[in-house]
């Protein structure tokens, strides 16, 4: 497994663990993760689809994003940066 977000792990506010985004996980990595009771990390997964079925997918998120949003005012710069968040979040 390869790490997707770096892997920054504290206590009493002092980081004890740290593995950058790329790193590529071990066995002895893994045991330090446990010792150090680490909830989740964020795993790098290849995206097995056709440009085509990710074209599809991403429309279909669009258009399920658009009607969420129907009765909102995309003026009111909160509510545009929220759907931009949410929209940015949804493309990846």
């Amino acid at each position: 497994m390869v790490l997707g977000a770096a892997l920054i792990l504290t206590e009493k506010g002092v980081i004890n663990f740290n593995l950058p985004a790329g790193h590529e996980l071990t066995e002895s990595n893994l045991q330090q993760m446990r010792v150090r009771h680490a909830e989740f990390v964020c795993v790098q997964e290849v995206d097995q689809r056709s440009d085509a079925e990710r074209a599809e997918a991403w429309a279909q998120a669009e258009a399920r994003l658009q009607r969420i949003f129907r009765a909102a005012d995309l003026r009111q710069p909160t509510m545009a940066g929220l759907y931009e968040a949410v929209r940015a979040f949804r493309r990846t």
